[in-house]
């Protein structure tokens, strides 16, 4: 009896210390397995993998109390012991859902009796031998009896917070439980990128600061959460995915900088405020205090000022912001609203991340919404300021006490000059308004092209490599896959090109350098680029010259509209027809001509009266973006030519020309 006793008492301690078997079976969870797995701390970071295995034999590893283990902002390496037993005797994966882990040593049994080592990491170089994705996915050797218990170690250090969300799964059950995270994941970073190209653009069409520092606040922001926390740094260079995961609270530093710097121009502080300039720069300071620890190369210490600084910086513009409201200041309705929801889910994942309360997946996601809804809420208080700023509420308000004494003046001396000024000023306001009203309608229809043309492709891609690291897809039907895709990254690419030209000619930054080269040349090698679109609608092209086509213009400015207007061609051609490309001069200039029959997809007439018409969709469901033709005329005119659209005998013609080459010309550019 007593025996027994001793022998309970035994299975209970081995049970509370050692962990506890997870059997993994079709009802598998794919959940955090914190609570069946067990951990040692090595503090000095000497331990080797036999020592921990033998330490694994005795009640020497602890068992955690949580679904995913959080050892805090520590400087020491944790040994993590999963016993397991496959039930269904198929492959199973084991999942560290996280991206931010430095060093990981994952150790398996092998036929010799010692352990296989696979060595990955944030800042581990070259092949990290795991499947390539955001997180890290190792494979469980596989069970030969069914109560056959298999143990496997993993050793992780890192120099910031060390979170592990172990997951066990089978291989359908990992491409639903990814393919879950990536829907979630696809919809806030197609938002951002929408957002951070819509505002530029509203930048670049009325130069307003507050714009390109909301800009800068988003760029820097989704390089620390998405490239950096939630990991997608691995679709990157790998110099460029190592230099974040080094220093990654440059990045957090930065944006936060540039979301002071926003709140400061929104609400106007240093007219409205003006006692609070000693708060902005004491967070400036800190924040730059961040930053160099962090380029130093203190991680840790960075980690936990940027902790306490990120709930600190939000609370103080929140607080700036209501501030202002209860003085009368309206435009920060939606900025309050907005600041609280960060302030919230800031503090709370804070307080997980610190272990003041249990961490959970839930916190994450509820700070990744908060910080979605936040800049959704902020681009509404950036459009209700646009509002007051066409009643002229913003003007009256910003300037108010240096206005009051200028009118007090101006009524009892000069009240014809007072007229003047105020005709001027509404001019002004009224050309800024309409500027503004302009960048605005270009921001919504350039956050439906990005989110629509530019996510659904990369999902595609994203999910085609998925199912390829996992060895779910042969040979021949990835190269089916990758053919059917073509059009979509041949679109992506054309849309990206016409989106930087355009931005870049917006900005002013494009020069034309013009030079000598053929024509002829240079439409005949677009035509072998585009061959394979042209096959696919069985459509015949043809290329004719009638006499020398030197000309004296900008190549690569040439090559673009060449392209564009190629790609209009086959897009809005029927199958089964024809595009006529010709090349000719006449006089001192020499003509493009490229035509194609559009009857029943294009109107002509729009085309005749407008270039910069609205996209529309192409034979085979192709979309445009509506900047090609925009871009083209544009670099057309750029170069000493013209643009023009015609209709000859049911074809739409575009023909622009560019000067003939003279031997002045060279001379001209020395």
């Amino acid at each position: 009896m007593r025996s027994s006793l001793f022998f309970l008492l035994f299975l209970f301690i081995s049970a509370s210390c050692w962990g506890q078997v997870i059997t993994i079976d079709r009802n598998l969870a794919y959940a955090g397995l914190g609570r069946s797995v067990s951990y040692l701390k090595d503090a000095d970071g000497r331990l080797t993998i036999d020592q921990v295995a033998e330490a694994g034999k005795k009640p020497g590893f602890l068992k955690s109390v949580a679904d995913i283990l959080n050892f805090g902002n520590s400087s020491a390496a944790y040994w993590i012991k999963v016993s397991f037993v496959n039930k269904v005797k198929e492959k199973a994966y084991l999942v560290l859902d996280v991206s931010s882990i430095e060093s990981i040593d994952y150790y398996t049994p092998d036929s010799l009796g010692g352990f296989s080592r696979f060595h990955t990491g944030s800042i581990a170089p070259g092949d990290r031998g795991n499947i390539q994705t955001n997180n890290y996915i190792f494979s469980l050797p596989e069970c030969k009896y069914d109560s056959e218990i298999q143990v496997v170690y993993f050793r992780l250090k890192t120099n910031n917070i060390l979170l592990v969300p172990l997951k066990i799964a089978l291989p359908d059950r990992l491409v639903e439980g990814s393919g879950s995270a990536e829907r979630f994941e696809s919809v806030y970073i197609g938002i951002l990128i929408a957002l951070f190209f819509s505002n530029i653009f509203v930048f670049i069409r009325s130069k307003d600061m507050t714009y390109l520092y909301y800009s800068v606040y988003i760029l820097f922001l989704f390089i620390y959460i998405v490239c950096y926390f939630r990991g997608y740094a691995y679709c990157l260079d790998d110099e460029f995915r190592i230099f974040i995961n080094t220093y990654p609270h440059l990045f957090l530093g930065l944006g936060s900088l540039a979301g002071i710097a926003f709140s400061s121009s929104f609400l106007n502080l240093s007219v409205l405020l003006p006692r609070s300039k000693w708060i902005v720069r004491l967070l400036i300071v800190s924040w730059g205090v961040v930053i160099l620890i962090c380029l130093f190369g203190y991680k840790s210490y960075g980690s936990m000022l940027a902790q306490v600084l990120s709930s600190a910086t939000t609370l103080v513009v929140w607080l700036l912001g209501v501030v202002l409201y209860w003085r009368g200041y309206k435009p920060a309705l939606y900025y309050i609203v907005a600041w609280a929801i960060t302030c919230l889910s800031t503090v709370l994942l804070g307080l997980s991340l610190s272990n003041f309360i249990i961490y959970s997946e839930l916190y994450l996601k509820i700070s990744l919404l908060g910080f979605v809804f936040e800049l959704l809420l902020l681009s509404l208080a950036l459009g209700d300021r646009l509002k007051d700023l066409n009643e002229g509420r913003l003007v009256i308000q910003s300037d108010k006490l240096r206005i009051q004494e200028e009118n007090l003046y101006l009524i009892k001396t000069q009240n014809e000059r007072l007229e003047e000024i105020v005709h001027t000023r509404t001019k002004v306001l009224l050309k800024t308004v309409k500027s503004l009203e302009e960048a605005n309608a270009d921001k919504s229809r350039l956050f439906s092209i990005i989110a629509h043309d530019l996510r659904s492709p990369f999902n595609s891609l994203l999910s085609l490599y998925s199912l390829n690291d996992l060895d779910l897809l042969s040979l021949e039907e990835v190269k089916m896959l990758l053919n059917d895709s073509r059009k979509s990254f041949d679109h992506i690419h054309n849309t990206l090109n016409n989106l930087l030209y355009w931005a870049q000619s917006q900005l002013e930054g494009i020069s034309t350098v013009p030079s000598r080269f053929n024509v002829y040349n240079l439409v005949e090698e677009l035509m072998m680029v585009y061959r394979p679109l042209i096959l696919k609608k069985n459509i015949v092209a043809e290329l004719t010259l009638t006499e020398d086509s030197d000309v004296f213009a900008d190549l690569n400015q040439i090559n673009l509209v060449v392209r564009n207007l190629l790609d209009n061609a086959i897009k809005f051609t029927p199958l089964n027809q024809f595009i006529h490309l010709k090349v000719w001069g006449r006089g001192v200039e020499i003509y493009v001509d490229v035509s194609n029959p559009v009857a029943g997809v294009l109107n002509i007439d729009q085309l005749v009266n407008n270039v910069g018409h609205k996209p529309s969709y192409g034979t085979s469901n192709e979309r445009g973006v509506g900047l090609g033709l925009r871009l083209c005329k544009d670099f057309v005119e750029r170069n000493n030519g013209k643009l023009k659209v015609l209709k000859e005998e049911g074809c739409v013609v575009f023909r622009f020309s560019l000067p003939k080459f003279k031997s002045t010309d060279i001379a001209a550019v020395d």
